[in-house]
């Protein structure tokens, strides 16, 4: 019999490993286009999902019918956080410096989770957190090492760092939003309102539409992102954000192998170093 706590520990798992395979997608998919254009693509393809999997489970209208001003607010709130600016600040930085060290260091949000805890809530700053602190920063101070110490990499990193910022003011309303709205409507809403924001970017610029982006950052997208965001926020459901965390914080590491095997990114030992002390600092953090 699969008791609550093992079906949320399982959906956390497959959340952890389509969030690392999507990082792969998404730096294939931007061979091709540009990052407005690859978010506009994956937003929107995404929104599509997300209805049509409403419809089948017959929550769209249920959904809508129950939205209010407040968990509108919210729901943009963190869509924009999480799609609209952490996803570009995101998809920039892997554009810039690739898969292995991009994913590790914007993978630190739960440290800044924390820090809105303790200034929003003055929750106490332990030993272990301190320590968790120190860990995260030197794993992205090895993962920023470059042997050129180019302009473009330094840009690349912030832009990793300024992401898991954006994501961690997202996550910490998730809860709210679960308890009003199923997963799948807290998730699909919020794509679509980064679609719609993103749109409104795109129509300033030039969209950069290609066979080969909307199969990759597109469609793949499209499939990495409903399954991911579902189990993800269906996981916090569940059992709660607390639990979720540490499970779903461990895909760094699935998606260096990914990147080494399908992309063929070099793994140097300062990135394979920095990712595990980025992972175990995240872990520590979370802990505390």
């Amino acid at each position: 019999m699969v008791t609550t706590e093992l079906l949320g520990e399982t959906l956390a798992i497959v959340s952890a490993i389509f969030w690392a395979v999507g990082a792969s997608v998404y730096k294939k998919g931007l061979e091709s286009t540009d990052v407005w254009s690859g978010n506009l693509m994956r937003t929107g393809f995404t929104s599509v999902g997300f209805i049509i999997f409403m419809l089948l489970k017959g929550s769209l209208f249920k959904s809508l019918a129950a939205l209010n001003f407040t968990l509108f607010f919210w729901l943009f709130i963190s869509g924009f956080f999480a799609f609209f600016l952490g996803d570009i600040l995101y998809l920039a930085s892997l554009n810039e410096v690739g898969v292995a060290r991009a994913v590790p260091v914007s993978s630190t949000y739960p440290l800044f989770v924390a820090l809105w805890a303790f200034l929003i809530y003055r929750a106490e700053i332990g030993f272990l957190l301190i320590i968790g602190t120190i860990m995260i920063v030197f794993a992205i101070k090895l993962i920023s090492e470059e042997e050129n110490g180019s302009k473009e990499s330094r840009k690349g990193i912030i832009f990793a760092l300024f992401a898991a910022i954006s994501w961690s003011l997202s996550i910490t309303i998730l809860e709210y939003l679960t308890n009003f709205l199923p997963s799948e409507a807290v998730a699909g809403f919020r794509f679509i309102i980064a679609f719609l924001l993103v749109s409104a970017v795109v129509k300033k610029r030039r969209f950069n539409f290609n066979r080969s982006s909307a199969l990759w950052i597109g469609f793949g997208g499209m499939v990495v992102l409903v399954t991911s965001n579902y189990t993800f926020v269906e996981a916090i459901r569940i059992i709660g954000s607390a639990k979720v965390a540490p499970v779903s914080s461990t895909y760094p590491v699935i998606s260096a192998f990914f990147a080494a095997v399908f992309l063929k990114e070099k793994l140097t030992l300062k990135i394979i170093l920095g990712t595990l002390l980025s992972v175990l600092g995240v872990l520590v953090v979370i802990i505390s």
